[in-house]
């Protein structure tokens, strides 16, 4: 099959097996696939939209584990519960008591402490009274432990003690409206970028009755400010947008702050900051250990208080982000294969294509980072860009190994015909290849009497000349950076300015005919007396225009010319022989000469076939006599006679060098001026009609 029609076969091949590796890989959740989706996503996340900074929402935190001489005796003596904190954290539960009291008198909208009271403690009768007492403003927390053993994995319930809540569900305490479950599950890159807001029986491990459900802290905190619709439906993670990374977006308020007499009154107007607010109490203190990894970099860890209130800011302001099914993902992997495949066969240009590529993955970005930050939509973006990548370059490098190959074969192809210099050049731009119209110099040579050559030699004889012949005009054509059209029987065409333009063709070619001359006559002294006297060619140098191009079928093809201009230098060089010279150059080819030795007009015909004339002249070369120049000379002025009229005078002249020089032309234009006397013509313009090719 040939390549130009095995191309697109491949091609298309290439991006189905690039699509379906990647299909396939992403459909098995392939974990590198996976993390380079996630720092993609991530990416999206850092530099698009974020949820504003919701003012309803207040992070008090536990900055220290312990405060030692942060309280003046007079703040100790109007505010007990201090001297609790500067005793080692945990503090005694008094200390949340007081809080939730003073914060829900001071008209607090939620309260959610972010902390598990598993143990029994001091002060829980006080905390117990306090949950009793604001129960429709209150929630903590609870966790869903997951350990393994040599039997596997098992999940728990780690529920607040029954010092601090007493069961009071039906079926399970988790039913309970004041405890939601803290527990934030990561990605397993370990970052989080998804929050669950309901377990079912099965998800947890059946730990609790099948008909329960489990809400989250941040669930039950919409519920009980009043904002349930908020919820997202359904029992899965959901992705949600961050506010901004940690510390940026939520100043936790010190607990010591709130519970200080002083600041109380200075910090937040005795409470009336936190009218109407969601206030969520955590631990803030890197001591803690309560951190997870988030999308961002600087810092990547945000404190597990902080990201509660994040979502709850997303919750609020509908911030979650539709993440596309698997079937979805697959087939828009699958449309960038297609693209892929689409691009390769509509744009052949290797750099252009590969520009392409990079634009269309660009725009992609930019409309996956629109849809991300203005349609709350998460399209894949690394693994199409991948399959888009891969494919395209994959499909660059088999063009480029088909370019080599195919530059490979046309050096090999085109060596036979161009010149080394004029080779590169091609191989540079491949397009001079295309049909065109050229101006071209052509040097065409005949070898004569090849078939009684053939008979004296024999085939084997026969070839040997030949080879020997065309071997010497080769090497004259190549080192004038010709190009060789063909050898044709005993005949060999070759020319200058195509495919690549050469202003000095004309020149070239006149030195390769020396060339070609001198190297022919070199032959000569080599063959047998028969031979030698059989031994003729001649040479003629001709300009025109022509057509240019591959010619022939499907099976072969040459590069050649096609045009008038061949034909009308074939019949120059025919004529040749007739006026018994070498070298003859029409008037076309003399006038590009940039320099001209001694020559001669040897006539003006018109050939056959053709109806305008054309001058034709003779120069110097290794067959002349050393008399040229004069011959020349005396030439001139017999052929002005001719031209004239004056055939009488002009005939005694040609004579006069046929006898003493035995001149070729001269003999043709004796034989043509007695001719023309015997028949003088009616209209006489010095130009003869050829009636013989």
């Amino acid at each position: 099959m040939k390549p130009n029609l095995q191309r697109p076969l491949i091609v298309l091949a290439i991006c189905a097996a690039c699509t379906l590796v990647f299909v396939f890989l992403s459909a098995r959740g392939f974990v590198p696939l996976q993390q380079v989706e996630f720092f993609a996503q991530d990416w999206q996340m850092r530099l698009g939209r974020k949820t504003p900074v919701d003012e309803r929402l207040v992070l008090i935190g536990i900055d220290k584990p312990v405060y030692t001489s942060d309280f003046s005796e007079e703040e100790l003596q109007a505010e007990p519960v201090l001297r609790e904190l500067q005793t080692t954290f945990p503090w005694s539960r008094a200390v949340w008591a007081r809080l939730i009291e003073k914060l829900a008198d001071a008209g607090a909208k939620v309260i959610v402490i972010d902390l598990v009271f598993a143990a029994p403690g001091a002060g829980d009768d006080k905390l117990n009274q306090a949950l009793e007492k604001y129960r429709d403003r209150i929630v903590i927390g609870y966790n869903i432990n997951v350990g393994k053993t040599d039997r596997g994995e098992f999940s728990e319930l780690m529920l607040p003690a029954e010092s601090v809540l007493a069961p009071a569900a039906v079926n399970s305490p988790v039913e309970d409206d004041r405890l939601g479950y803290v527990n934030i599950w990561p990605d397993f890159d370990d970052t989080l970028r998804n929050l669950s807001f309901r377990q079912t029986a099965g998800q947890v491990g059946d730990i609790v009755p099948e008909g329960v459900v489990l809400e989250s802290l941040d669930a039950r905190t919409l519920r009980k400010s009043g904002h349930a619709e908020a919820i997202p439906p359904g029992y899965g993670s959901r992705p949600f947008r961050y506010t901004a990374p940690a510390g940026s977006a939520y100043k936790p308020c010190p607990i010591g702050d709130i519970l200080s007499p002083k600041l109380w009154e200075k910090s937040y107007a005795s409470g009336g900051f936190f009218k109407d607010k969601i206030i969520l109490l955590g631990p803030t203190a890197e001591i803690f250990h309560d951190e997870h990894n988030t999308p961002f970099i600087d810092p990547k860890k945000m404190g597990g208080p902080e990201i509660h209130l994040q979502v709850l800011g997303a919750a609020l302001h509908g911030e979650f982000i539709q993440e596309p099914s698997q079937n979805a993902r697959l087939w828009i992997i699958t449309l960038a294969g297609v693209v892929a495949a689409g691009f390769c066969f509509v744009i052949r240009q290797p750099a252009k294509r590969l520009l392409a590529v990079v634009g269309l993955c660009a725009a992609y970005m930019v409309i996956a980072q629109v849809l991300f930050d203005h349609a709350g939509r998460i399209v894949p973006l690394a693994v199409p860009l991948l399959v888009l990548i891969v494919s395209s370059l994959i499909v660059l490098t088999y063009d480029f190994v088909l370019e080599r190959l195919e530059r490979m074969k046309l050096r090999n192809t085109m060596g036979l015909y161009f010149s080394p210099k004029v080779l590169e050049a091609v191989l540079a731009d491949p397009g001079s290849m295309e049909p065109r119209r050229a101006d071209v110099t052509l040097l065409l040579t005949d070898l004569r009497n090849s078939t009684p050559l053939a008979e004296a030699l024999g085939p084997q004889g026969m070839f040997e000349l030949l080879n020997l012949i065309f071997e010497a005009q080769t090497n004259a054509i190549m080192a004038e950076e010709g190009n060789l059209e063909h050898f044709l029987g005993d005949q060999f065409l070759s020319y200058w300015g195509a495919p690549q333009a050469q202003p000095d063709a004309a020149d070239r070619a006149h030195r390769a005919a020396i060339q070609l001359i001198t190297a022919m006559e070199a032959v000569r002294p080599k063959l047998s007396p028969e031979v030698h006297k059989l031994f003729g060619y001649g040479v003629a140098l001709h300009s025109g225009a022509v057509l240019v191009g591959n010619k022939g079928s499907a099976q072969r093809l040459d590069y050649g010319l096609v045009g008038d201009t061949v034909n009308e230098a074939s019949r120059v060089e025919a004529l040749t022989k007739y006026y018994g010279v070498k070298l003859l150059v029409t008037s076309v080819t003399f006038g590009q000469f940039s320099t001209r030795s001694n020559h001669r007009l040897v006539d003006r015909v018109i050939v056959k076939g053709k109806s305008e004339p054309v001058e034709l002249f003779e120069f110097e070369n290794p067959c002349t006599t050393q008399d040229f120049e004069q011959i020349c000379r005396r030439y001139q002025t017999a052929y002005s006679d001719y031209s004239a009229g004056r055939f009488t005078e002009a005939r005694a002249q040609f004579e006069s060098l046929v006898l003493e020089y035995s001149d070729g032309p001269g003999k043709v234009l004796v034989a043509r001026c007695t001719e023309l006397e015997a028949q003088p013509p009616t209209e006489w313009h010095g130009i003869w009609k050829m009636d013989a090719k």
